[in-house]
């Protein structure tokens, strides 16, 4: 049961990068410079379909971790917990109001900024456990194993990628989003770089193999 041993000695650090995650995705969202791209391709769905912005979220959420399970990115116990509390998180966080609303531009393109960063602070936290990714990242560890481009160059491809279709279906836009687009996926690989974390190298503890494991 080792991997089990290895999963609990890891949680503390994956919740805590899911709560920057959460503090991260309020700070941006108080700024009110725009929807990250994924937001704005939820929303042109949503334009498009007439389904709820959560119930897309939730379908495209399915949908992105099949295309990465096809490319052997499994899902692990982190993947299940990510589509649970990064949800969770934002709303308790939310709730507490304590991040407060910026009245001029300045100060909102600070908490952009600042918020972007600990938003992919909390991205490599999780990550770096190696439980298992959330579906948009599991299909960017995916891409960046196959091609063997860096975390900057996915990163953006796919995002960028989304922001076009997003725009395409009647998504909304603003400069957040563009900064989100284009800045997000060097940020990354900053973070990446600083902590000598390699997305290439990745070996995550995944359902089955734990299946495999307990059997």
């Amino acid at each position: 049961m080792q991997n089990l041993d290895v999963i609990f000695k890891r949680l503390p650090k994956l919740m805590m990068g899911f709560i920057l995650i959460a503090i991260g995705t309020n700070i941006m969202k108080a700024s009110k410079l725009g929807l990250n791209s994924w937001g704005a391709f939820n929303e042109g769905l949503t334009v498009i379909t007439g389904i709820s912005f959560g119930r897309i979220n939730q379908m495209i959420g399915i949908a992105v971790l099949i295309i990465a399970i096809f490319i052997k990115i499994y899902p692990g116990i982190g993947t299940i917990l990510n589509m649970y509390f990064i949800g969770l998180f934002i709303d308790i966080v939310d709730s507490l109001t304590f991040i407060g609303i910026p009245v001029d531009m300045p100060t909102r393109l600070i908490y952009l900024f600042v918020g972007l960063f600990i938003f992919h602070l909390g991205g490599y936290m999780y990550m770096s456990c190696e439980l298992g990714c959330g579906p948009r990242d599991s299909l960017m560890i995916g891409l960046i194993k196959i091609t063997g481009k860096p975390v900057s160059y996915i990163r953006t491809i796919i995002e960028a990628t989304v922001l076009v279709l997003g725009i395409l279906l009647g998504g909304t836009f603003g400069i957040g989003t563009i900064v989100n687009t284009f800045l997000g996926g060097p940020l990354l690989g900053a973070i990446y770089k600083f902590f000598k974390f390699d997305p290439k190298k990745i070996n995550q503890i995944n359902l089955f193999s734990l299946n495999k494991q307990s059997a």
